[in-house]
């Protein structure tokens, strides 16, 4: 068996489930002054709770619901660098100083599907209609570039009604560059958890 290259790079949008023209709307998050972890372009995020209620953070593991995708922060003055700033190309940065909490975009959109690569496999048609959670260590790690490494865990595939994710389909083809009968194939996801949905609201 065949091994696709390990090099995920989060959650990236492949189509809309909802009908129409293939769009969609990025909605507001503001990020905490002084939030701790950094969040790259495609990480998973959720709602805080405590003293970070209201704001973005990155989604656990053991999340049972979500906020979104991850997208970019928008301009913010920050106090060491004494300008603006625009984060590491978009992503959230730990040690960033803004002068006040940051406004950043997402994607809520239930009907949305993503596409991100899974450590595991190969696909097994099996898969279909299941549920999978992230690879633990992989959401709130960007690259150099900003960019999520995030990547979905093979092993935690199941029914469960609390994973963040749905399988909806496998991504390339026999003997391409992503080849879905290789080790760590690429597949599309939807938001399954998504707070949107919730009727319990946060």
């Amino acid at each position: 068996m065949g091994v696709n290259a390990f090099n995920p790079n989060g959650l990236s949008v492949s189509r809309s489930r909802a009908g129409g023209a293939a769009t969609y709307q990025n909605n507001l998050v503001t990020i905490k002054s002084g939030y701790g972890s950094s969040i790259g372009r495609g990480d998973l995020i959720n709602g805080g709770t405590g003293t970070l209620a209201g704001y973005g953070v990155l989604s656990a593991l053991t999340d049972t619901s979500v906020l979104g995708v991850f997208g970019a922060v928008y301009p913010y003055y920050d106090t060491v660098q004494q300008g603006t700033a625009h984060g590491l190309i978009g992503s959230y940065q730990s040690g960033a100083s803004p002068s006040a909490d940051i406004s950043a975009w997402m994607i809520d959109d239930p009907f949305v599907l993503f596409y991100a690569q899974v450590s595991g496999g190969p696909w097994l048609q099996t898969w279909r209609g299941q549920n999978i959670n992230f690879l633990a260590g992989t959401n709130g790690a960007p690259n150099a570039a900003g960019q999520s490494t995030l990547a979905l865990d093979a092993s935690t595939i199941a029914t469960t009604a609390t994973l963040p994710f749905q399988i909806i389909d496998v991504i390339g083809t026999v003997g391409g560059p992503q080849d879905p009968t290789n080790t760590n194939p690429w597949i599309e996801v939807r938001l399954n958890t998504s707070a949107l949905l919730s009727s319990t609201g946060r």
